[in-house]
C-alpha cells in the first residue's frame, strides 16, 4: 500500500484518511488551522453556539447517517424542516413559486399568467441558468424574485450562470401547484429537504467525530509549496514532508499557486474558478419568542444585505442559554459583487430592524462578525472549460482531490464524505 498525504482536515480530507486507514495504508494529514472539521466546525461564544454557516443532516446515505448517529451517541434532534421567505415586507412560505397566495394581485395574476405563458411558449435551448427561470418559472416570477436573489446569494446575474449545479435544489412547479398556491394557502410541501437531524449538543461540529474518529492530524500546518519532482511538501512552519500519494480537499486555485512549475495555461484557469466569499453575523439575543416559524429563510429585497437568515435555536434548545435566541446571518460577495459597506455587522443589525428580525426594545447578548473567504462554488459560464483544465493536469501529476473546493463542486455534507471516501480508494489503487 502506498504512503498518502491528506491536505486539508475538513470533512472530505478526514473522510479520506479514514477509509485510507481502514484500507491499511499510512496516512499523514495535515491542517493548516489549529481544529479539525473545516467548514463543519463549531463555536461556542458566551453559551451560545454557532455553526460556520447553516449546516443540517439530510442525507439518505443510510451509512453516514449511522455514523453521525453513533458520533453523538445517538443524541440528535429529528424534525420537519420548516422555511420562509421574505419579499418587500410580506412573509411568503417555501417554495415561492407555490405559495403566492396574499401577495399583491397584480404580482400573482402576471406571475401566473407569465408562467402559463412559458409552459405553452415554443421551447428553446437552456443555455443558461436564466433560460432555465424564463422557461421553468415566467418571467415575473424570475424577474421579482429568483433573480433577485441570485444577485444576493450568488453575486452574479442569472444570465452569467451555468445550469449544473441545479438539479432538485431549484423547484420547476406544475400549473396546478402554481394555481393552488396563488388561490389559498396549503400544507403541501415542494421543497427538496423536508426532515432533517440536527446534534442535540455541540452544534453540528459535534457530527465531525464521524470522520476524525481518532485520526492524528498534524495541526497549523499551511502548505507553501509542492515539489511534483521531489514528491516534497513544504509548510510555513518550516515542516517538510514527502509522500507516494497526495491527496487535496484545499480550494483548487490555493493547490495550484503551490505547485511548482505549473504551466501558465493551469494557472490562469485555476486563477479564474470563481468562488463566492461570506460574511456571517452571529447575533444573540434575550429573548426565545416572537421568531418567524422557521428553521431558516430566504431575504430577497436587495436594499437588505444579507440573503439569508437561520436559527441556531431552533436547531438544538442547547444552541442558547436559557430564556434567549440566536439568528445567523448570511452576507456574500464575490469579485462580481464586492461588499457594499466595510462595516457589515452595524450594517446587518440595522437590517435586521428594518425587517422585523430585532427590535429596539432587544438586549443583544452577543455579536459577531465571521468572514469565511470560500464559500460556493460560482457556476458561471466559464467554470466548465477551467475545471478541465485545472483537474487534466491534476490528475496527469497523479494528484487526487476530493470535497467542495477540491473537486469544485455544489456538495453538501455527505456529498464531501463520499468524495474522500472515493479519493482514497483511488490513492489505494496507485502502483508506484
Amino acid at each position: 500500500m502506498p504512503q498518502i498525504v491528506v491536505l486539508g482536515a475538513g470533512l472530505a480530507g478526514l473522510a479520506a484518511g479514514q477509509r485510507a486507514r481502514q484500507l491499511g495504508c499510512q496516512v499523514d494529514l495535515y491542517e493548516k488551522n489549529n481544529c479539525v472539521g473545516g467548514h463543519a466546525h463549531s463555536h461556542e461564544l458566551n453559551g451560545f453556539v454557532f455553526d460556520e454557516g447553516p449546516h443540517i443532516s439530510f442525507t439518505k446515505n443510510s451509512e453516514i447517517k449511522d455514523l453521525f448517529a453513533k458520533a453523538v451517541n445517538d443524541k440528535f434532534i429529528e424534525q420537519d424542516a420548516s422555511v420562509t421567505n421574505y419579499w418587500q415586507g410580506y412573509w411568503v412560505r417555501h417554495p415561492a413559486q407555490c405559495n403566492l397566495y396574499g401577495l399583491p394581485i397584480d404580482i400573482v395574476e402576471r406571475c401566473i399568467v407569465d408562467f402559463v405563458k412559458a409552459q405553452y411558449e415554443t421551447e428553446n435551448s437552456i443555455k443558461t441558468y436564466a433560460d432555465w427561470c424564463y422557461q421553468g418559472l415566467g418571467k415575473t416570477f424570475s424577474e421579482e424574485f429568483t433573480f433577485r436573489y441570485t444577485r444576493k446569494y450568488w453575486t452574479t446575474e442569472a444570465r452569467n450562470m451555468s445550469t449544473d449545479w441545479v438539479g432538485q435544489r431549484m423547484y420547476p412547479p406544475k400549473l396546478e401547484e402554481v394555481v393552488r398556491g396563488a388561490l389559498a394557502f396549503h400544507d403541501e410541501k415542494y421543497h427538496y429537504l423536508t426532515r432533517f437531524r440536527y446534534p442535540l449538543n455541540g452544534g453540528f461540529g459535534a457530527y465531525v467525530n464521524a470522520v476524525a474518529n481518532g485520526q492524528s492530524v498534524n495541526l497549523n500546518c499551511e502548505l507553501v509549496s509542492i515539489d511534483l519532482l521531489r514528491r516534497e511538501l513544504e509548510f510555513a512552519n518550516g515542516k517538510k514532508a514527502d509522500f507516494e500519494v497526495l491527496i487535496s480537499s484545499l480550494p483548487l486555485p490555493e493547490l495550484i499557486c503551490r505547485i511548482k512549475d505549473v504551466p501558465a495555461q493551469v494557472a490562469t484557469a485555476a486563477q479564474n474558478l470563481i468562488c463566492t466569499s461570506l460574511v456571517v453575523v452571529n447575533v444573540g439575543i434575550e429573548r426565545d419568542e416572537e421568531f418567524p416559524d422557521a428553521h431558516w429563510m430566504y431575504v430577497y429585497d436587495e436594499d437588505v444585505i444579507f440573503s439569508r437568515v437561520n436559527f441556531p435555536h431552533r436547531l438544538s434548545p442547547n444552541n442558547v442559554p436559557s430564556g434567549c435566541g440566536s439568528i445567523q446571518l448570511e452576507v456574500y460577495h464575490s469579485k462580481y459583487s464586492p461588499l457594499s459597506c466595510n462595516d457589515v455587522l452595524n450594517r446587518t443589525i440595522e437590517d435586521m430592524n428594518k425587517i422585523g428580525l430585532l427590535s429596539k426594545s432587544d438586549r443583544i447578548l452577543v455579536a459577531q462578525e465571521q468572514r469565511i473567504p470560500y464559500a460556493n462554488v460560482l457556476f458561471d459560464l466559464n467554470r466548465a472549460a477551467n475545471l478541465a483544465i485545472v483537474q487534466n493536469y491534476l490528475t496527469e501529476q497523479g494528484i487526487i482531490c476530493c470535497g467542495r473546493y477540491g473537486e469544485w463542486a455544489y456538495y453538501w455534507t455527505d456529498d464531501s464524505i463520499l468524495s474522500g471516501w472515493q479519493a482514497a480508494k483511488k490513492a489505494t489503487q496507485v502502483r508506484l
